[in-house]
């Protein structure tokens, strides 16, 4: 048999009169092991000695069996305006010759992280977010080889295409509309609003910057919210709609003197509006009520929300076109394509839902 060339943690063990697992541990500095500083001294001499290298792991080439596949991150698909958007992206991708794989992550950090570390590990043909990022560096990095889209609300710092909408906008169209109905008490339903959130959190400032242009107080909008923590016990489908019941009737328990409850989004709605006629109380005769989204259900006359288009499908759509021209452009050569900001306006839709404030008594 042949001698071998390459030094092994076994030859070091024999030579320091160590076992191999002791080797591996001390050159691999593995944690949570501890030895004497005479093994540890004895050990790395006898590697040095023998003229031991360390084993350079190979890089791992990205797995190509999804190369013609978009992923979209998604953080629920119970909601009416995302489940718009994944269908769009679907119909739009099919007709590039593309494939779709929708990864939920319940707006979870650790789920979006784990998700991006196997996107990583593909050769994707792209990657859509429809909702600000926690982990957007990853992102950043990612998208220097993989086009990636963001679709809402564009977080500062992403490096990458967007299909934006400003949510000021909206809540502050909602907010003229129900002061000129002759409303100055209006209820926020939200889910949390916090930070990471900035479509809820635009859509509330939205509010208060119309009632402040109009010589309004912003304190006259009250915030009905549930808290992390209790938002998180509530099952994924129906959050939303959970929340809207459970905050208006919260709000209503406190005697509020809203005549206009707005919900953050069409889901959040009609969980106002349920809990209105639970108590029965009539829409718009005694209140109003206001959404976002333009989901198709808002539409239909059982429910008649007035509400904010933003174009769900159409943003869909734009962002495969955007991953398609990319990659058209980079089999071309062409790797220098500029990053492109696509914004729409909003747009109200005034339905049954909201009317003249009912004069107090």
């Amino acid at each position: 048999m042949g001698k071998r060339n390459k030094v092994t943690t076994r030859d070091i063990a024999e030579y320091a009169g160590v076992s191999q697992s002791t080797v591996s541990m001390i050159l691999s500095e593995k944690k949570n092991v501890s030895f004497g500083a005479e093994t540890v001294d004895k050990v790395k001499k006898a590697a040095k000695a023998l003229g031991y290298r360390k084993p350079v792991k190979k890089k791992k080439a990205p797995d190509r069996s999804l190369s013609q596949t978009i992923m979209i991150l998604c953080p629920s698909v119970s909601n009416g305006y995302y489940n718009s958007v994944v269908h769009s992206i679907v119909e739009k991708a099919e007709e590039y010759g593309y494939t779709t794989l929708t990864a939920v992550t319940f707006r979870s950090a650790e789920r979006e992280e784990a998700y991006w570390k196997l996107f990583a590990e593909n050769e994707l043909a792209g990657i859509i977010s429809l909702y600000p990022l926690t982990k957007y560096t990853e992102a950043n990095a990612l998208a220097k080889r993989i086009p990636v889209v963001s679709i809402g609300e564009k977080p500062e710092g992403i490096r990458f295409n967007s299909v934006e909408l400003d949510s000021q906008k909206p809540g502050f169209m909602m907010a003229e509309h129900l002061v000129q109905l002759g409303h100055r008490h209006i209820a926020f339903i939200s889910a949390p609003v916090v930070k990471k959130e900035i479509s809820r959190t635009r859509r509330l400032a939205g509010l208060q910057q119309y009632y402040r242009e109009a010589g309004l107080d912003p304190a006259l909008i009250k915030l009905f919210c549930p808290t992390l923590k209790a938002y998180a016990d509530y099952p994924h489908t129906g959050a939303e709609y959970q929340a809207g019941y459970d905050m208006t009737i919260r709000a209503l328990d406190a005697e509020t003197p809203a005549t206009a409850f707005v919900g953050n989004s069409d889901d959040i709605s009609f969980g106002i509006l349920a809990a209105l006629a639970d108590r029965g109380i009539r829409v718009p005769e005694d209140v109003s009520v206001a959404g976002f989204d333009n989901n198709r259900i808002s539409s239909m006359p059982q429910i008649s929300l007035t509400t904010v288009e933003h174009s769900s499908w159409q943003k869909g759509q734009n962002a495969v076109e955007m991953i398609h021209r990319k990659n058209t452009s980079r089999e071309a050569g062409n790797d220098n394509m500029p990053i492109v900001r696509m914004e729409y306006e909003p747009e109200l839709i005034v339905r049954g839902s909201t009317g003249p404030a009912k004069p107090h008594t």
